[in-house]
C-alpha cells in the first residue's frame, strides 16, 4: 500500500509518554470517525484498530524493523496513522520517517534516558532524538524541547507548548493540538470533531502500566513501574503526597538496562526512606554500597506476600518482568470487579 495515500500520518518520539500520546491520538482520531490504525512499543506491544487492540507476539528479540513490518500490514481502508518511534541507537532513528513519511511528527518529553546508547544527561538524549525529526516535517512539542527549538524550527515548521505539570493533563492537550492540526490539513477540523476527539481523550481508561495507587487500608502501592527516568518518577512520588519517612522505595532492576540503576540512585539515595529494596531478574554486576538488593521477589505471588504489612511502597525502576505480570492480574481482577 502506498502510506500517501492515508492523509494523517502521525510520528511520535520523546522519551517518555510516547505510547500514552499514541493511546490518545487514537481514540480522538477514531472518535472523530476516521479508520485509524495504531502502533504501540511501550511495556506490552500493541496494534490498535478499529478491531479493537491486539497484542503483538514476538518469536524473536526486539527489533526496530518492526515498525516497517507493521506499516507493510496497513489495510485499503486506512484514513489514519499514528506510529511510536520505538528505534533506540540514534543511528537508527531516522528509520520510522523514512518508512512512516509522517504528515506529522509529535515529540512529547526530553529527559535523560538511555544514557548507555544516547550519553549522559538531556543533551544526549536531544542529539539522540533529532536524528530521528525528518527534514521539512512539521513538528509539534512540548516545553522540554526548547532546548532544541532553534535545530527544529531550520527544519521545519515548529511548534512548542506550555504544558500543565500533570503528565496526564498536559498529553491530553498535546494530543489535542496534534489532532486539530491534521484535522484542519484535510479540512476536518469542526466544532463537533473536536470535541467529539477531546470526550474520547479524557474519558479514555488508563493503560495496563500508567502510574496509579493499588490497595487498601494502610497497604497501599504507588505503582510507577513505567516511568523510565528520575524527572518523571520524582513527579510521581511527588503527586502521591507521600513522605519519603513513611515510605518504602522498591526498585525493579533489569540488567539490560544498568544505566537507568545509576541515573536513579542519587535521587533514590537523596531521600530519607522508610527502607528500600531493589529486586532483580539476575544476579548484576552493580554495587549498591550500603543498599541491598533483595532476592525474596520474583513474581508477582512473591510480590504480593512481601507488600503485605509493609503499609506504603512506591515501586519504580522497571516494567519488564514480574512487574507487567503484577499489574496485568491486577487489571483483569479491577474488570472482573466492575
Amino acid at each position: 500500500m502506498d502510506l500517501k495515500r492515508v492523509g494523517i500520518r502521525i510520528l511520535v518520539t520523546g522519551t517518555r509518554g510516547k505510547s500514552s500520546l499514541v493511546r490518545l491520538l487514537h481514540a480522538g482520531l477514531s472518535a472523530v470517525g476516521l479508520r485509524t490504525y495504531s502502533r504501540i512499543t511501550g511495556v506490552l506491544p500493541r496494534e490498535l484498530s478499529p478491531a479493537g487492540p491486539r497484542v503483538v507476539r514476538r518469536t524473536s528479540p526486539v527489533s526496530f524493523r518492526e515498525m516497517r513490518w507493521w506499516l507493510s500490514q496497513i489495510p485499503m481502508d486506512a484514513e489514519a496513522l499514528v506510529m511510536e518511534n520505538s528505534a533506540v541507537s540514534p543511528l537508527l532513528q531516522p528509520a520510522a520517517g523514512r518508512w512512516l513519511d509522517p504528515t506529522l511528527l509529535v515529540w512529547t518529553t526530553l529527559r535523560p534516558d538511555h544514557e548507555d546508547a544516547w550519553g549522559p544527561g538531556v543533551r544526549g538524549a536531544a542529539e539522540a532524538l533529532l536524528q530521528g525529526v525528518p527534514k521539512g516535517v512539521p513538528v509539534l512539542a512540548g516545553p522540554e524541547a526548547a532546548l532544541v527549538a532553534r535545530v527544529l524550527e531550520a527544519r521545519g515548521p515548529a511548534t512548542l507548548m506550555d504544558l500543565p505539570f500533570s503528565f496526564r493533563e498536559g498529553n491530553v492537550l498535546l494530543a489535542m493540538k496534534a489532532l486539530t492540526l491534521s484535522l484542519e490539513g484535510l479540512g476536518l477540523a469542526s466544532s463537533e470533531a473536536l470535541a467529539s476527539a477531546q470526550r474520547a481523550m479524557e474519558f479514555l481508561p488508563p493503560d495496563v502500566a500508567d502510574f496509579r495507587i493499588l490497595g487498601e487500608g494502610e497497604d497501599l502501592l504507588a505503582a510507577a513501574f513505567s516511568a523510565n527516568e528520575t524527572a518523571s518518577t520524582e513527579q510521581l512520588f511527588i503527586a502521591t503526597g507521600w513522605r519519603a519517612e513513611e515510605t518504602t522505595l522498591l526498585f525493579h532492576h533489569r540488567p539490560d538496562r544498568p544505566a537507568r540503576l545509576r541515573a536513579f540512585l542519587p535521587w533514590i539515595r537523596s531521600l530519607p526512606w522508610r527502607a528500600t529494596a531493589f529486586t532483580r531478574t539476575s544476579r548484576p554486576w552493580l554495587r549498591l554500597g550500603r543498599l541491598r538488593w533483595t532476592d525474596e521477589i520474583s513474581d508477582p505471588a512473591s510480590f504480593a506476600a512481601w507488600r503485605r504489612g509493609r503499609g506504603k511502597v512506591f515501586a519504580c525502576g522497571n516494567v519488564a518482568g514480574w512487574p507487567l505480570e503484577f499489574l496485568l492480574g491486577a487489571a483483569r481482577s479491577l474488570e472482573e470487579a466492575s
